[in-house]
């Protein structure tokens, strides 16, 4: 009984690595190809232009926080104290104000980087189904979810011409 049970499962292997012998797998990195792609390069400079702006008007408005506190500083020695609290009460809530407009800008830019990323990525899956149809690959994996793959098996610099060339 043991040994029909060796032989089975002897048999079954043999056949399933002469079957793995004949699939074709890729790998991509799905990273590397939105990044390099032109659309995505032509993204990332614009969310760069985006941040650069936001970060202008931030820095401005904070310059402009900290010219006001050092007003404050000066003029608190002969302010009363009543006047001296409203102020610094003032101060803390155009501060609180900042910091809620920085983070709704980051955040905003995080939105919009994941949206252009996820559009890109889109067409890069059709890009790379038709790949797979066309060149009779049997599996095409993301290189995120694989360890270790030879280099023959990289197809990311070959979804990257396809993809700017469509």
């Amino acid at each position: 009984m043991k040994k029909m049970l060796l032989l089975t499962l002897a048999g079954t292997l043999v056949s399933m690595t002469a079957s793995a012998k004949d699939l074709r797998i890729g790998v991509v990195n799905m990273q590397r190809a939105v990044s390099e792609t032109k659309e995505g390069l032509a993204a990332e400079r614009r969310l760069t232009g985006m941040k650069k702006k936001l970060e202008d008007e931030l820095n401005r408005k904070l310059k402009e926080f900290y010219d006001k506190q050092g007003q404050l500083m000066k003029a608190a020695s002969i302010l009363k104290d009543d006047e001296k609290r409203k102020r610094e009460a003032q101060s803390r809530k155009e501060f609180e104000a900042l910091q809620k407009r920085y983070l709704e800008a980051e955040r905003s830019l995080m939105q919009r980087k994941a949206k252009e990323m996820m559009t890109i990525t889109k067409k890069l899956s059709k890009v790379i189904e038709h790949l797979a149809k066309r060149d009779k690959y049997d599996y095409i994996f993301a290189n995120a979810a694989v360890l270790w793959a030879p280099r023959h098996v990289d197809l990311t610099n070959e979804v990257i011409r396809e993809f700017d060339g469509k």
